[in-house]
């Protein structure tokens, strides 16, 4: 069962915020926004391996601004919490949860809590912890599950593979209007989608003036997708997904390969997205590139028809830290607590 939560009034003065794992990507990119948003303070900083350092330590860009030291999480006080945002990597949350005051909204931005059956998430991760806090996490996707959102304390945010992917899809297999036989995904994303660590295959210098294809066929976001399309349409449908790694440092560019009529797959997009502020659909044949999203909350589409009959390409672009992971997180907050949906989320693309 979700685990609900009236959420508090606009009025109040502001949130007090706590992040956990604040050394990695997603970790600096929730404290960036949440230094500009006009109704949350950071009061909180949790970290094992980084206890008793100034953020400033690890990322100087942060120096000379005003932040708590980092602790861990046993002297961590939560007394005046009110929101988590987890920046673990996967696999860490879920043996802590059951620590944090049940009071306070968790946003956890790992897959610990995206994969509701049990069974299935140990099939392509590992043994879950703490397996009865499944059923209480809201899937994070702002755009499909806004109702849920609202009136849950705890939200698992989506992948970013699996973000440029459903944004673009779920509205057309609700409508019906494409073949949901051989839908093809392939999508390239940027080096710090594998998070900030030291592992030789992610060094830049064994990426550069290369590219390559991951996973073996059977990526742990695959069940994600999967999952989330039966949830929102009720159909169970096989995707074919191919990750790759290409040597940028952000952004992901997802192509999807399926059959139907483009016109009309344009129209049904700008119109499921119309009050959307972060879904944009470019013009029939005008496809997105990832410089036009970077620094921004933004998901862009485009649509293609391809000279063989009945098969169209849709191109979905997004900043894999940002809509595919921190600014999600903070759009689900702003959600959750009654704020504007934009707040703190307005930046414009960083280009050239």
């Amino acid at each position: 069962m979700i685990s609900k939560i009236k959420p508090k009034s606009v009025e109040k003065t502001d949130l007090k915020a706590a992040i956990i794992g604040p050394s990695g990507y997603t970790g600096y990119e929730i404290i960036r926004i949440l230094l500009k948003h006009p109704k949350v303070k950071i009061k909180l900083l949790i970290g094992n391996k980084s206890k008793g350092k100034h953020i400033s330590e690890i990322f100087s860009s942060l120096s000379q601004i005003d932040l708590p030291k980092i602790k861990n999480l046993k002297t961590a006080n939560f007394s005046n919490i009110d929101i988590v945002f987890s920046c673990m990597p996967s696999g860490n949350l879920d043996n802590i949860i059951h620590l944090i005051p049940k009071h306070i909204v968790v946003i956890d931005l790992s897959a610990d809590f995206r994969i509701k059956d049990v069974k299935l998430f140990e099939k392509y991760y590992t043994k879950h912890q703490n397996p009865k806090y499944l059923k209480k996490f809201t899937y994070g996707l702002t755009e499909f599950n806004r109702n849920k959102i609202k009136s849950s304390r705890y939200i698992a945010c989506p992948g970013c593979y699996p973000t440029s992917i459903l944004i673009p899809i779920v509205p057309l297999i609700k409508k019906n209007i494409i073949s949901t036989n051989d839908i093809i995904v392939d999508s390239k994303s940027g080096l710090s989608g594998a998070g900030r660590n030291t592992k030789q295959d992610l060094l830049f210098s064994e990426n550069y003036n290369s590219f390559k294809a991951y996973g073996g066929g059977n990526h742990r976001h695959i069940p994600e997708i999967e999952s989330c399309i039966y949830d929102q349409t009720t159909k169970k449908i096989n995707i074919v997904f191919t990750p790759h790694i290409i040597p940028i440092n952000r952004g992901i560019l997802s192509t999807i390969y399926l059959k139907g009529n483009a016109l009309q797959i344009q129209k049904a997009l700008l119109k499921h997205y119309e009050n959307e502020s972060f879904i944009k659909i470019n013009n029939l044949g005008e496809m997105p590139k990832i410089s036009d999203v970077i620094g921004t909350n933004l998901c862009k589409i485009g649509v293609l028809q391809h000279n063989k009959k009945n098969h169209v390409i849709i191109t979905s672009v997004i900043d894999n830290l940002l809509k595919g992971a921190s600014g999600q997180a903070v759009q689900n907050m702003n959600l959750i607590f009654g704020f504007p949906e934009e707040l703190g989320l307005d930046q414009h693309s960083f280009w050239p």
